[in-house]
C-alpha cells in the first residue's frame, strides 16, 4: 500500500510539474516518493510503481499530441515509452546505488541517464530539443541561468540530482535492514555542493544581464487569422491587411522601430506580393511578417523583412512541423539585418544549434514570427526565452495563437500579451547581447553525462560498499 501511495503521489506531481502549463516546484518533488519507496521493495515492484506514476503524469499531454499536433498513435506511444524508460531507469539505478551505500554516486551520476535520453531524442527525432524537463523552470530565472553554461541539459540534470539527494537524505534518516544507507551526511554534502555551485553561477550570470544602454522600441501585433495564410488578393486577405495596417502604423507612431507580425498571416505569389509590400512599407516602421509564398509549384513558409526604404529580405523557415507542414519546402540560410538582427520562424527556435549559429555571427536580437496552437502558447514562448538565455540574446516573438513576448538575455520577460486581436509595445528592449559558455562550446554537457553514466552503471554492477561505520547511528540497524 505504501508503494501504491508513492506511485500515485509521484504521478500526480509529474502531472502538475510537466506538460503545457507546469508548476515548476512540483517537477523537483515528483521523483522523491518513488525513489523512497524503491529502496524498500523488490526491483519489479519499483518498476511497476514507476509505470503507474509515469502513466498518470502523461495524462495531461496525450490529448495535445493526438488532437493538436496530430501525431500518429505509434509516435505518441514511442514518446511515452521513451519517457517511461528514462523514469524507470532513473528509479532503478538510483535504488541499486543507494542500497549499495553509494549515495554520492547515485546523486551525481544517475541524472546523466535522463540527460542522455533527452539529448538522443533531440538528435534522432524531428523535433529538436522540444522534449526536455528543463522548460518547466523557464520562469525561475536563477535556475534557467544554468542553460548559459550547459544548455537545457544541465537543468535536466539538476532536476533529477536534487530529488535523488533529497530522497537519499530522507531514506538515510530511516534506514532499513535491506538498504546499506550511510545516514544523511553524504546526501546532504552532495545537495549543498549542487546548490552552492549552481547558485554561484546563477548569481554571476544574472549580474551580467545587459542594461538597455541602447534601448530598442519594438511593437508586436497579432490579429485573428487562419493557420495557413489568407490569400492577399482575396476579400478575406485584403480585409485582414486593412486591419493590420493601422495597427502597425499606430505602433510606429508611438516609437516602434520594428514591428513583428505572426507566422503565415498571408498567402502570396510573386504577382500578389507587391500588394502586401506596398501597404506595409507605408507604415514608417521595419515590419517582419510571416507569409506562405507560392512560387513555381512550391510553397515556402517565409518571413519578410520590409524596410520603409523599399528593401525586402526573405527568410525561409528551416525546420517544418512533420505532418502539418509536409506541403512546404524548407529553407537553408540564415538572414541577418544590420549585423545584429536575426530572423527565425516559430519551430526554428526548438533547435539550439540554429540560434548558436546566429550568435556566432554577431546577432544580439532575434525577430520571430510564430504560430503556436493556443494551448501550448506558454510553453513555446518559454522555449524561445530559454534559447535567448543560452546564447545571451533578446528574443522578440509574435505568435498568432499563443503569446506575444519580448525576453532579454537574462531570461526576464520584458513584455507579454496573449494573442487574439492583441498588440504589445516595448520601449526598452535590450539590443546588446553577450557571449555565453554554451554559445561558444555547444553541447559539451551530454559528453560529460556519458562519462557519468558509465561510472553509474559500473558502480551499480560492482560490489556494494561494506556498510556504515561503527559510529554511524544506522549501523546497528544495517547489521
Amino acid at each position: 500500500m505504501t508503494t501504491i501511495i508513492a506511485a500515485l503521489l509521484s504521478g500526480l506531481l509529474w502531472l502538475g510539474g510537466s506538460g503545457l502549463h507546469p508548476v515548476a516546484a512540483l517537477t523537483w518533488l515528483a521523483p522523491i516518493p518513488l525513489i523512497l519507496a524503491s529502496v524498500r521493495v523488490r526491483p519489479r515492484t519499483a518498476l511497476g510503481a514507476t509505470v503507474l506514476a509515469w502513466s498518470i503524469g502523461q495524462l495531461g499531454i496525450v490529448g495535445y499530441y493526438r488532437g493538436t499536433l496530430r501525431l500518429p498513435v505509434f509516435v505518441v506511444g514511442g514518446v511515452f515509452v521513451l519517457g517511461l524508460g528514462l523514469a524507470a531507469g532513473t528509479v532503478l539505478l538510483a535504488r541499486t546505488l543507494l542500497r549499495h551505500g553509494r549515495v554520492g554516486t547515485a546523486v551525481l551520476t544517475v541524472p546523466s541517464l535522463w540527460v542522455l535520453g533527452e539529448y538522443a531524442a533531440s538528435r534522432l527525432l524531428p523535433h529538436g530539443a522540444w522534449w526536455s524537463l528543463a522548460y518547466t523552470q523557464a520562469d525561475v530565472r536563477p535556475v534557467i541561468q544554468l542553460t548559459a553554461l550547459t544548455g537545457v541539459w544541465g537543468v535536466t540534470y539538476l532536476l533529477l540530482a536534487v530529488p535523488i539527494a533529497l530522497a537519499a537524505l530522507l531514506a538515510g534518516l530511516r534506514p532499513t535492514r535491506t538498504a546499506r544507507l550511510d545516514g544523511p551526511r553524504p546526501a546532504l554534502t552532495c545537495l549543498l555542493a549542487l546548490l552552492l555551485g549552481v547558485g554561484g553561477w546563477s548569481a554571476w550570470s544574472l549580474s551580467r544581464s545587459p542594461q538597455p544602454a541602447e534601448p530598442l522600441t519594438v511593437g508586436l501585433v497579432a490579429l485573428r487569422q487562419s493557420e495557413d495564410g489568407l490569400p492577399i488578393d482575396e476579400p478575406s486577405g485584403r480585409d485582414l491587411l486593412t486591419r493590420y495596417v493601422p495597427r502597425v502604423s499606430d505602433l510606429a507612431a508611438r516609437g516602434a522601430r520594428i514591428v513583428v507580425l505572426p507566422e503565415k498571416v498571408f498567402a502570396v505569389t510573386d504577382a500578389t506580393l507587391p500588394l502586401l509590400v506596398e501597404a506595409l512599407q507605408q507604415t514608417a516602421a521595419r515590419v517582419v511578417v510571416g507569409v506562405v509564398l507560392r512560387r513555381a509549384g512550391t510553397a515556402s513558409n517565409v518571413a519578410l523583412v520590409l524596410d520603409p526604404s523599399g528593401t525586402i529580405r526573405t527568410y525561409e523557415k528551416r525546420h517544418l512541423i512533420p505532418g502539418l507542414e509536409d506541403w512546404l519546402t524548407p529553407g537553408g540560410d540564415e538572414v541577418i539585418v544590420d549585423g545584429r538582427f536575426g530572423v527565425a520562424i516559430c519551430k526554428d527556435l526548438d533547435y539550439p544549434g540554429l540560434v548558436r549559429r546566429y550568435r556566432a555571427q554577431g546577432v544580439s536580437v532575434l525577430l520571430v514570427p510564430g504560430l503556436d496552437f493556443t494551448s501550448d502558447g506558454w510553453l513555446h514562448s518559454r522555449m524561445a526565452l530559454v534559447r535567448g538565455v543560452e546564447n545571451g540574446i533578446t528574443v522578440v516573438r509574435a505568435a498568432a495563437f499563443g503569446r506575444l513576448t519580448v525576453t532579454d538575455p537574462g531570461g526576464r520577460v520584458v513584455g507579454e500579451a496573449t494573442a487574439g486581436d492583441a498588440e504589445l509595445l516595448v520601449t526598452a528592449a535590450p539590443t546588446a547581447g553577450f557571449g555565453t559558455v554554451y554559445s561558444r562550446t555547444g553541447d559539451w554537457f551530454p559528453i560529460v553525462s556519458l562519462v557519468l553514466f558509465v561510472i553509474s552503471v559500473g558502480a551499480a554492477v560492482g560490489r556494494p560498499n561494506s556498510g556504515p561505520r561503527r559510529h554511524d547511528p544506522s549501523a546497528a540497524v544495517s547489521r
